[in-house]
């Protein structure tokens, strides 16, 4: 395909945008009919799939897949070919990036969905999400509720930030995918369309191209030197993208982005931009030292890429 029919359908794409971004909340005054349909004298409670931690850093983390919790009242997803697998050990993963942080006097803002993605998957709508059942719903809810409260408290403290959505992958190649809402067909544009304001548009991380320390372009902050994939693998995480391995192959099965990372960055406009990172397993989730050699070049490859392109240094402000 020539540069120019591309470029159409790329003006196609943002008319019509890949991800359906209108999604209800609780707090925003969603209908949600969970009260009358419960066993008053045992109701169910969301509070207990769903963990949520306030930060002092411009960073969020949401793990949406990672849950074990198979509650009996809520039905199994079956609508839409559901995808019902788990990420195994991505919640174990969080963690130790976290208290990796907590070593440095940090704290992301992090939101755990502890249920099993058979009853309830956090990285879809609402309605995909549940399938329609009124427990799940409710679960979803409190897990989006709490990113959105995420989101505000960065916005309100520091201005800007980045929202990362940690998942863990199957595919063959064991390295890291780096998720923009980018397919591998459009990271391998050259960079004057890779730059251009079509692409830009459907890019998780359109406001840091606008407004980053370095004026670096959208191709760089995706593959250059000290994009975030260059700054994993120069850790010891293959990456892609990166520096090293710029563009995933047709047939590698890439991950682009998801619901949340359309949702939750500035593809959907502010000033948080949003990557979904996918995790391989072997030599990364499978084991504590793994997981552990991951999170401090997770918190190295972050304090880089916060200090090269949003902040001279990470700001922490913890609540007042």
């Amino acid at each position: 395909m020539d540069n120019q029919s591309y470029m159409k359908k790329i003006s196609a794409r943002i008319l019509k945008p890949l991800y359906i971004l209108s999604f209800c909340i609780v707090s925003l005054g969603c209908e949600n009919n969970d009260a009358s349909q419960m066993d008053d004298t045992n109701p169910f409670d969301p509070q207990l799939y769903i963990d949520a931690q306030s930060g002092n850093i411009p960073l969020i983390l949401s793990v949406p897949h990672g849950g074990n919790l198979k509650p009996d009242e809520v039905s199994n997803r079956s609508c839409n070919d559901a995808v019902t697998i788990k990420d195994e050990f991505t919640i174990e993963l969080a963690l130790a990036i976290m208290e990796e942080f907590d070593n440095m006097g940090q704290r992301p803002y992090l939101v755990i969905n502890k249920m099993h993605r058979s009853k309830m998957d956090a990285n879809r709508n609402r309605e995909e999400a549940s399938c329609g059942d009124k427990n799940a719903q409710a679960v979803w809810d409190l897990f989006h509720d709490n990113i959105q409260k995420s989101m505000a408290s960065v916005n309100v403290k520091f201005n800007k930030g980045l929202f990362i959505d940690l998942h863990g992958h199957g595919n063959p190649k064991q390295r890291v995918e780096l998720g923009y809402l980018l397919y591998e067909e459009e990271l391998a544009l050259p960079d004057s369309i890779l730059d251009s304001q079509a692409l830009l548009e459907v890019s998780s991380i359109q406001n840091l191209v606008k407004n980053n320390l370095t004026s670096a372009s959208h191709t760089n902050l995706l593959k250059g030197e000290n994009a975030f994939g260059s700054l994993l693998a120069q850790r010891g995480f293959a990456t892609v993208p990166s520096r090293t391995d710029p563009v995933p192959l047709p047939s590698d099965n890439y991950f682009s982005g998801g619901y949340n990372t359309a949702t939750y960055s500035s593809y959907n406009g502010g000033t948080i931009d949003g990557i979904q990172v996918e995790c391989n397993r072997i030599g990364l989730r499978e084991t504590p030292s793994d997981r552990q050699a991951f999170a401090e070049a997770f918190v190295s490859a972050v304090a880089t890429y916060f200090q090269v392109h949003y902040f001279n240094t990470i700001p922490v402000q913890d609540e007042e």
